[in-house]
C-alpha cells in the first residue's frame, strides 16, 4: 500500500499549531513542523522514546542542546536527534520570530504536536505538561536553555 499525496496549506498548518503535516496522514512515516518562534523561546529538555527528530534552522539563530553538547544553529544548519536523546533548543533572535522545521520520524504520536502546544498556550504547570507529553512518549527531563547560560 502506498501513502496518499497529502498537501496542507499554510492556514491551516498555522490552525494545528504550525504542524504541516500529521502521522496519521503519512502512514505514521513523518510528522512535520514549520515552527516560527519568538525570541527568548524553546521548549524544555526532553526525550522521544519512539522517535528521532530532525531540525533544520530556516531563518535566525538557535542554540541547542543534544545530550551533553550545546551548538549553534544558522540558517541551513540541520541536526538529527536519534531517538532517546536528550535535547532542546533556545531561539536566540531579539525582534524578529525565527523559523524552524522539525520532523519526526516516525510519525507516531500526533497528539503530542497537538496537545502539548495547546496546552502550553493555555498557561498549563509544567507539571501538567509532563504528564501529557508522556501519554505521548515524551519524557521532560528539566527546564529548556535559559538566554543567559
Amino acid at each position: 500500500m502506498s501513502a496518499n499525496v497529502v498537501i496542507t496549506e499554510a492556514e491551516a498548518a498555522k490552525a494545528r499549531h504550525q504542524v504541516a503535516l500529521l502521522g496519521s496522514e503519512t502512514e505514521q512515516q513523518l510528522s512535520l513542523r514549520v515552527q516560527e518562534i519568538a525570541p527568548g523561546e524553546g521548549p524544555p529538555l526532553h526525550i522521544h522514546l519512539d522517535q528521532a527528530e530532525t531540525f533544520h534552522v530556516i531563518s535566525g539563530i538557535f542554540r541547542f542542546q543534544v545530550g551533553d553538547k550545546e551548538v549553534i544553529g544558522k540558517p541551513g544548519f540541520s541536526v538529527f536527534i536519534p531517538k532517546g536523546t536528550p535535547h532542546c533548543f533556545l531561539y536566540e533572535g531579539e525582534r524578529e520570530n525565527g523559523q524552524l522545521i522539525s520532523i519526526l520520524t516516525p510519525g507516531v504520536h500526533d497528539g503530542f504536536i497537538q496537545n502539548v502546544p495547546e496546552a502550553q498556550a493555555g498557561g498549563a504547570s509544567p507539571e501538567v505538561l509532563s504528564a501529557l507529553a508522556a501519554t505521548f512518549g515524551v519524557k521532560i527531563q528539566g527546564p529548556g536553555l535559559s538566554p543567559e547560560s
